[in-house]
């Protein structure tokens, strides 16, 4: 893997960005961006051309990643552009050792990009859709999610898919956060196994919070610490406000 040089970290905009791309409104848009200043990495264009047997996922995967190429260039700064991304062993690609952690989650045809410069990130986004699950497993994963900090106020209904869906995403957002996987989080929370192991599991002591996006969507964050506001941006649907967009990160 590349490495960038010393002090990369210290420009682009800094802070936690999480941003909202519609892949479908904006594909046309990031393959123009690419094209003017490439940011993919040669294991991006590898990962791309595998999917070739499948060009409707092939062109949101590509747009998908170089949507993650050009937030991490706004939180963090050019020198992040073509570098490979190191693979963890559950699959999940990140920077190397230390800062800037990212965390990308896709449902439907919509992505969500977390970047932080402080602390290790994690986020999911769930598109809204019927579930088929049993009301115990909906009680175990609406009770797990709420004694994460910062759970939702007021009791949850099990036959509410969108309140099933949200706890969902409040799970997978820590299981991310923490680089533990969602299996692991499950069974510690007893939604697998039946069993909540007992005292202050690490999840706990996370900060997680639900986000607000697209009305079809939901969403959540994770990680040690957050701001006290966490902003939700759309990426920019013309060329003129990605510049924008991305002005903070110009070297």
């Amino acid at each position: 893997m590349s490495v960038p040089p010393a002090g990369a970290t210290e420009k682009g905009c800094g802070g936690v960005h999480v941003v909202f791309v519609d892949l479908t409104a904006s594909v046309a848009l990031l393959e123009a961006a690419e094209r003017e200043a490439p940011r993919l990495s040669a294991d991006d264009v590898v990962r791309v051309e595998k999917l070739a047997h499948d060009p409707g996922r092939q062109r949101l995967w590509r747009a998908s990643r170089i949507a993650t190429r050009i937030v991490i260039e706004r939180a963090a700064g050019r020198a992040y552009r073509n570098i490979d991304f190191a693979i963890a062993r559950n699959g999940r690609p990140y920077l190397g050792e230390g800062p800037p952690y990212f965390n990308v989650s896709h449902s439907g045809n919509a992505a969500l990009i977390a970047v932080s410069n402080a602390v290790p990130i994690g986020i999911d986004l769930e598109e809204a859709r019927g579930l088929t699950m049993t009301d115990d497993r909906r009680r175990r994963v609406i009770a797990a999610a709420a004694r994460l900090a910062n759970g939702p106020p007021g009791p949850p209904r099990i036959d509410a898919d969108g309140d099933v869906l949200q706890a969902w995403v409040r799970l997978e957002a820590a299981a991310k956060a923490l680089g533990t996987g969602i299996g692991q989080l499950l069974t510690e929370e007893g939604v697998v196994g039946g069993e909540v192991v007992g005292g202050t599991t690490a999840a706990h002591r996370l900060d997680v919070r639900n986000l607000d996006v697209a009305s079809a969507y939901f969403a959540a964050v994770a990680a040690q610490t957050l701001p006290r506001a966490v902003e939700v941006l759309t990426l920019p649907n013309d060329a003129d406000a990605l510049a924008k967009f991305l002005s903070c990160a110009e070297t």
